[in-house]
């Protein structure tokens, strides 16, 4: 190619760029312009659906746009970070997403078809919500606290029960076990459902696990949350303590969600959301109805406070699950 044509090729691309840039910029300045996709890894009806349920009705408000809720389950949320890799950056996909996806998953899975900090913009971290050590109440025998639990697991090694489903909550159990120096057997479950119904049945004798699918075991009578697996106390139930404060080290293992959207979504939409996402978790009627499913606002919401949780909850968790050997694939 010669000087001429090179000159040429540079004008006709530098034209074209002209004309595209103010493009993007207008669609940026008149977003959003139609109904946006919140992609929900998960089956409709759980805690991960109904609270993104519950942000996405509040965003919609802020944002004046409908936000239309995806449910993509499956793969332990592969198949809905996938959904989201395919969208345009454009800010009409975006993703309700959760540690598994991105802390947990590049842990746990030899081979990602993702890569958790190159192919997604952080947006907003949105809600936390805490594991927990949870006993059948009500019962002759039952256990009356933590330090009971772990009383008998000492005078029985491996013959104390504890079910857990998900892998954090199994993680939270096995730092636990390690921090009390017992043997308890963990009996894996599916779902959150399954132990929840096993806790109250007496098949197991405690849980670790999310408290949404105890909450309303608990107000019957049925259940009883002995601690927090969470560096902090609860605000929907601040007289349990967690384990930390009874002595027993290192098992804050939290769930926490937030929304993140393709590679490449445009900072003034990420500030957008990001911002509605923030005014969402401030109205007094969310922040009830978060507490009745078992969360509560996240301290910091901004997209570096999820980039920052993701980074340190990643440096924390890898060892812990090399250590336990828990692979997916």
């Amino acid at each position: 190619m010669n000087v001429r044509r090179v000159c040429r090729f540079l004008g006709l691309a530098a034209a074209s760029l002209a004309l595209v840039l103010p493009a993007l910029s207008a669609a940026q300045a008149t977003w959003p312009a139609r109904p946006i996709r919140l992609v929900v890894p998960f089956v409709a009806g759980g805690g991960a659906d109904v609270t993104a349920r519950l942000i996405a009705a509040k965003l919609q408000e802020r944002l004046g746009q409908q936000i239309v809720v995806d449910n993509k389950p499956g793969g332990n949320t592969l198949i809905g970070a996938q959904e989201l890799m395919k969208a345009q950056p454009d800010g009409y996909t975006l993703l309700w997403s959760i540690d598994q996806t991105f802390v947990l998953n590049p842990s746990l899975y030899n081979r990602l078809p993702y890569d958790p900090r190159k192919d997604f913009a952080p947006v907003a971290l949105a809600i936390t919500s805490p594991n927990a050590v949870i006993v059948r109440a009500g019962a002759p025998g039952a256990v009356a606290d933590v330090h009971e639990l772990v009383k008998r697991a000492r005078a029985e090694p491996g013959k104390v029960n504890i079910g857990a489903a998900a892998i954090l909550s199994q993680m939270a159990l096995e730092e636990f076990n390690r921090s009390a120096g017992i043997q308890s057997t963990r009996v894996p479950y599916k779902g959150s459902a399954e132990v929840a119904q096993a806790t109250v049945a007496g098949d197991i004798d405690a849980a670790f696990d999310g408290i949404a699918p105890y909450v309303q075991f608990v107000k019957a009578g049925r259940a009883k949350i002995l601690a927090f697996a969470s560096s902090r106390r609860f605000s929907g139930q601040p007289e349990v303590p967690t384990l930390e404060e009874l002595g027993y080290k290192g098992v804050d293992f939290p769930v926490w969600f937030g929304i993140v959207g393709p590679r490449g979504l445009p900072p003034e939409i990420v500030a957008r959301v990001s911002e509605g996402v923030d005014w969402a978790l401030h109205q007094p009627d969310v922040v009830e109805k978060l507490l009745v499913f078992g969360f509560e606002p996240a301290a910091q919401t901004g997209p570096q406070a999820l980039a920052t949780r993701i980074d340190a909850d990643s440096a924390r968790y890898a060892p812990v699950i090399h250590r336990l050997g828990f692979k997916l694939d």
